[in-house]
């Protein structure tokens, strides 16, 4: 028979019934009734929680369709199973292909051009016409809607200032997905600027690791917010005698991922988000350290920005695409980068990404994304808004010559000029609205 289970609803509205409220008056005491699980687990793979169509659970007498081909479930509220076939889609050996089954056989050419069914028993249709559907897929045939267990932990520097961050709006964005818990959210501030607040840190993590450990995450996301000193490129890691002082990146790391790391060891996936000024990766011994720490720690992926001044908060479009795309539809990270790129374009102006992906254990893939426009931002290069030689503003005259940008100052005695060409190896990944604006990513 198709497979089918509950789960609680994301209250995105619907119908409900009118009722007087008495102001001031002592309400009666009420108690909501839950549904409970029914769930048949498909072997290979858990099934999501939420329906690929509508993005909900199951509400009132609907229920959820286990697709025997892929984590993906339908609600029976988005397709309508005509009531003559209500029992016969329930008879043994019938089984449930999704719509996105359906529609990814399609396009690969294994299957033939032909109208969706949805049950079937030995591969023949148990309805006699097509499932018809009410809704319309809004994501990605190639995604998913997962609340696998989640692990969001913050750690901040003491006295920085987090108040609005991005990290934590993505927290609250991802609330609804998670109606019946599994996802948690920690902030840690840590202040380890001497050899005895680093044991201190160290045994009040273990405390909270050990207390972690009793779930089976899927994923951790790790957001590290502090300073950085502007010509080494070191974390500031706390203070020492009233004075903030500073540590190579891979000592910081060592020091405050290493009581996470047998956490880390046992998740899937785990996501390093560092929000720290560019000189981190802007200095070439300190990048190059912190490749060598991403790696040895075993992440899966880190996201590091080159802003020397860089605002946390301009990362919010890119962490709630990256929360999406990554953690609740289960693209790669790298699959979504470019995507997640396409809703981040005023953080590009403000600073390029670099993406360090896991490799082995001993070395990352890294990659750089900068936003580039025409006029303002040829091939991710700063192009100054007033000339250096005559000091006239918006003064460029600009000629495109495909991979080639070149600008001329507009003042009538002054010969200044740039050109910029594109970076090596270089690949434009979306064009922007305007036509004249792209991202670009650079193999490093």
């Amino acid at each position: 028979m198709a497979r089918t289970k509950q789960t609680a609803c994301k209250a995105t509205g619907g119908s409900a019934g009118r009722v007087r409220l008495l102001i001031g008056s002592a309400a009666g005491n009420s108690s909501a009734v839950g549904r409970q699980d029914d769930v048949e687990v498909c072997e290979g793979f858990r099934h999501n929680d939420f329906c690929i169509i509508c993005r909900d659970g199951s509400v009132d007498d609907d229920f959820l369709l286990l697709c025997d081909e892929c984590p993906c479930v339908v609600c029976t509220h988005c397709i309508m199973i005509p009531l003559a076939f209500a029992q016969a889609v329930r008879a043994p050996h019938v089984t449930f292909r999704c719509i996105c089954c359906h529609v990814t056989g399609q396009r690969q050419g294994g299957n033939a051009l032909a109208p969706y069914f949805g049950f079937y028993r030995n591969n023949k249709p148990v309805l006699d016409s097509f499932l018809p559907i009410r809704a319309a897929l809004e994501i990605n045939v190639t995604s998913q809607l997962s609340s696998d267990t989640l692990l969001f932990v913050h750690l901040t520097l003491v006295d920085y200032d987090t108040i609005g961050t991005s990290f934590e709006l993505t927290h609250q964005f991802l609330m609804p997905y998670f109606p019946n818990a599994g996802m948690e959210y920690h902030k840690v501030t840590f202040d380890v600027g001497t050899t005895s607040k680093v044991k201190t840190y160290e045994d009040s993590m273990a405390a909270l690791v050990d207390k972690l450990s009793s779930t089976t995450w899927s994923r951790i996301v790790f957001g590290i917010s502090n300073h950085t000193d502007n010509s080494s490129g070191d974390p500031f890691v706390g203070y020492e005698r009233k004075t903030y002082v500073a540590t190579p990146v891979h000592d910081f790391l060592a020091i405050i991922l290493g009581p996470w790391q047998a956490l880390i060891d046992r998740t899937p996936e785990s996501f390093l988000w560092l929000f720290s000024c560019g000189a981190l990766v802007n200095n070439a011994e300190s990048f190059s350290n912190l490749r060598v720490s991403v790696a040895h720690h075993g992440v899966s992926a880190a996201i590091a920005f080159n802003a020397v001044r860089f605002q946390p908060s301009f990362s919010a479009h890119l962490l709630l695409a990256f929360c999406e795309l990554v953690l609740i539809q289960c693209h790669s990270i790298q699959q979504a980068f470019p995507n997640m790129l396409g809703q981040s374009y005023k953080l590009g102006r403000h600073s390029d990404m670099f993406l360090l992906l896991k490799h082995d254990i001993n070395s990352v893939d890294v990659f750089r994304y900068c936003w580039t426009h025409s006029h303002l931002c040829p091939w991710g290069n700063f192009l100054p808004l007033q000339c250096p030689d005559c000091g006239l503003v918006d003064a460029w005259n600009s000629a495109n010559h495909q991979k080639e940008y070149s600008f001329e100052c507009k003042g009538e005695n002054c010969r200044r000029g740039f050109v910029f060409s594109a970076p090596a190896n270089s690949r434009v990944l979306i064009p922007g609205k305007t036509r004249v604006s792209s991202w670009i990513e650079i193999p490093l």
